[in-house]
């Protein structure tokens, strides 16, 4: 078993539990892909799109078990993140990867941030939002996603947050609206592009095995807490993928 491997598969292992803990772990996989296992950007995103499928399916059995899931609210935005998976995905394609890996650390680093600089708070009363704001909120997501090989969650979250949902009730329906972003992702790469399938489902089984510990681990800690590492893993990983980047830029001039 090459190192590379290795790392990969230690990574789908963090990147579940971080998923079913956080919501946003699914930000680290592609960049994983790419610079441990040397795929493509479109190639990584496209895998990890598949991989991100098993994610989403142990999450939202665990979360629904635990009545942690809104349904209503994850349907109307699963609703709107079809037809946007599919555009993200032709998006993904067609965009050079050099701007890609760059918007995806763009939009790490500033949720993180905005997470951090909203401070602690306690759990608010969820607000009640229209159809078509749902809708457009999916739509924002299933595109965002797609575009970037990042899975939902880490769009979908801080969005909820944003709007002063619940942090569990967050989690809960990124969860949820993962299913519908990974499988119609999916499709429009296997239609734009290419995916690894026997990988995507190596490092999805895995990841589905720390998704489901993170869950537990998400109903028994407190919503600051829940917040803060929301918070720091997108920061982290956000200033890994641009050190990184210009670090591939200094070598490459």
């Amino acid at each position: 078993m090459t190192l590379a491997l290795i790392s990969m598969l230690v990574a789908a292992l963090v990147v579940g539990l971080l998923i079913g803990w956080v919501g946003i772990g699914g930000v680290l996989l592609t960049p994983t892909l790419v610079y441990a296992g040397g795929l493509g950007f479109h190639l990584a995103a496209a895998t990890s799109m598949w991989a991100f499928l098993f994610c989403g399916a142990a999450g939202t059995s665990i979360y629904s078990l635990r009545g942690s899931i809104d349904w209503r609210l994850a349907a109307w935005l699963g609703a709107g993140v079809v037809p946007a998976a599919l555009a993200g995905a032709w998006a993904n394609v067609a965009l050079p990867e050099g701007a890609l890996m760059a918007l995806l650390a763009l939009l790490m680093v500033a949720t993180g941030a905005d997470a951090l600089l909203r401070g602690e708070g306690g759990e608010q009363e969820p607000r009640r939002f229209g159809v078509a704001a749902l809708f457009a909120v999916g739509a924002f997501v299933g595109f965002g996603s797609a575009l970037t090989g990042t899975g939902g969650s880490v769009l979908l979250v801080p969005v909820l947050l944003i709007l002063r949902a619940p942090v569990l009730a967050a989690v809960g329906a990124a969860q949820a609206v993962s299913l519908p972003v990974a499988a119609f992702s999916t499709v429009g790469y296997v239609f734009y592009g290419s995916v690894d399938f026997v990988l995507g489902t190596v490092l999805g089984l895995i990841a589905a095995v720390g998704v489901v510990v993170g869950a537990r681990i998400a109903h028994a800690a407190r919503a600051a807490a829940l917040r803060r590492v929301v918070a720091t893993a997108l920061l982290c990983a956000g200033l890994l993928i641009v050190g990184q980047t210009a670090w591939g830029t200094l070598l490459g001039d």
